[in-house]
């Protein structure tokens, strides 16, 4: 199966482990969601650059929250239909976890200048997205395929990736595994 996108790339269905979170899910909203248990999650790389309003950021720093880093950019079509989503969970998760739960855009070979800042505009988005051309931070982050545009990875407190999400991010996909993460111990 291959999912549509910037990129066509083989889909990983379901997840690693079951919780009465997924119980009400259809196998439509998992299409491209992978869990994984705590055991089998692996450190985040280090992430870092100047983001698209040129201030430096290191997902390192955000090391006791929750980071939902999603790969877009602005010549792709599925990010641009992502977009409102995540901005949407975005805010959810600040409503249901105030403080806990950081959302970090990877923005990934824009290079039309202005592209990507009036993307950001126009669907709104409140978080920062670092400049990654070449892809470079892109191809470090494990069991995402460097053209997988858009991805999304959701690391965990201690700094270790607990899900990814290759192809959109669809509506209510992240709440339940954030509120999951939430509920771990420290």
């Amino acid at each position: 199966m291959l999912v549509g996108g910037c990129s066509l790339i083989p889909t990983v269905q379901g997840s690693s482990s079951s919780s009465s979170a997924d119980a009400g899910a259809t196998d439509d909203l998992l299409l491209g969601l992978t869990r994984y248990p705590v055991a089998d999650r692996v450190p985040a790389p280090t992430i870092s650059g100047t983001t698209l309003d040129g201030t430096p950021l290191n997902i390192e720093k955000l090391r006791g929250k929750i980071v939902v880093l999603n790969a877009w950019a602005s010549w792709c079509e599925p990010c641009k239909t992502e977009l409102p989503v995540l901005v949407a969970e975005a805010a959810a998760a600040d409503a249901a976890h105030p403080s806990s739960v950081e959302f970090v855009g990877l923005d990934v070979n824009d290079t039309e200048p202005g592209a990507a800042d009036r993307m950001v505009d126009r669907y709104n988005v409140t978080y920062p997205s670092i400049i990654d051309d070449g892809a470079k931070l892109l191809a470090r982050i494990p069991g995402v395929p460097p053209e997988a545009i858009p991805s999304t990875v959701v690391i965990d407190r201690q700094g270790r990736i607990a899900a990814r999400v290759i192809g959109e991010v669809k509506p209510g996909m992240l709440g339940p595994l954030l509120d999951e993460l939430a509920a771990e111990s420290r």
